[in-house]
């Protein structure tokens, strides 16, 4: 086969930019940290830096639902246990009453703070998170005690709000206002409860204990139940938590250089690109009129 000049000068060309290629792929790693940047530098390991990408989004979205459902249940858990007190506090006021010496006034006075204790209470029922009512169901924006009659005619909302927190795990964070303070036709209704007490303060009628009691128990039972499904919660987001520095550290290992190989990758190419613009540069150099000098 005949060489001509042609030919050496197109496969010094070709062979250059092939070594300059390889050279700015080496530089554009070290520079960057990265070895793929593009699904031809390893397919394999492009598609499995992708399934891991997509893994971690949904972890992050799984994050930010625990977080919020952490909230939800530790502001229940505050707010019960803040009413739990407030009503040892009634079934102090109800002992008390219940004493043959004191007189009317006093039991008077009793009614009166028996009457603060259960405004107090609607409040904590009325209580809100991030701007939305915690006790009534999924209508969120909806106060589920207005008025303090409303305990008559159930106008709060039973649906649960729900999170998931895991694939295929879903959690209830609230807690609904007929669990906690019982329905309008329940004999245990704690507001009608409070008002009753109240009421037989003022007319000297006898006062039960035993439904301050119930009522007592129902939060105090209800508040283990929100308890559990929070240790659940937190459960579920250190797996995430440790599932994600995993997730990491696989895409680190498949997408992340190593800085010493790169870094000594670099300099071979850069010493290949430079010695072939020297060869290519004695090839290319002669041309007709060198000869006839």
């Amino acid at each position: 086969m005949r060489v001509t000049q042609q030919m050496i000068h197109q496969n010094s060309l070709r062979h250059m930019n092939q070594n300059l290629s390889r050279l700015e792929k080496a530089n554009y790693q070290v520079s960057s940290g990265k070895q793929l940047h593009r699904p031809s530098d390893d397919p394999n390991g492009v598609s499995k830096a992708m399934n891991l990408k997509s893994a971690l989004a949904a972890n992050e979205q799984y994050e930010r639902n625990t977080n919020e459902a952490t909230l939800w249940l530790d502001e229940t858990d505050q707010t019960i246990n803040d009413m739990v007190n407030v009503m040892q506090r009634v079934r102090e006021l109800a002992v008390k009453g219940n004493t043959d010496t004191l007189s009317d006034h006093d039991k008077s006075v009793i009614a009166s703070e028996v009457e603060e204790l259960t405004e107090q209470v609607r409040q904590f029922a009325n209580s809100k998170v991030n701007g939305n009512y915690l006790f009534n169901g999924q209508k969120t924006k909806e106060a589920p005690f207005p008025q303090k009659d409303s305990y008559k005619t159930n106008p709060f909302d039973t649906g649960a709000k729900s999170f998931t927190i895991a694939d295929g795990v879903v959690v209830q964070a609230n807690v609904t206002a007929d669990k906690l303070f019982g329905n309008a036709e329940d004999d245990a209704n704690l507001f009608q409860t409070l008002n009753n007490l109240s009421e037989g303060l003022r007319s000297g009628n006898d006062i039960s204990i035993d439904q301050i009691d119930k009522g007592i128990e129902r939060m105090l039972s209800t508040e283990a139940e929100a308890g559990a499904r929070q240790n659940r919660v937190e459960a579920v987001g250190n797996r995430i938590k440790d599932s994600n520095l995993e997730l990491k550290s696989m895409l680190s290992k498949i997408e992340d250089i190593d800085y010493a190989e790169a870094i000594t990758r670099l300099k071979s190419e850069e010493s290949i690109y430079q010695a072939t613009l020297a060869a290519s540069a004695k090839i290319i150099q002669p041309s007709l009129m060198d000869f006839l000098r």
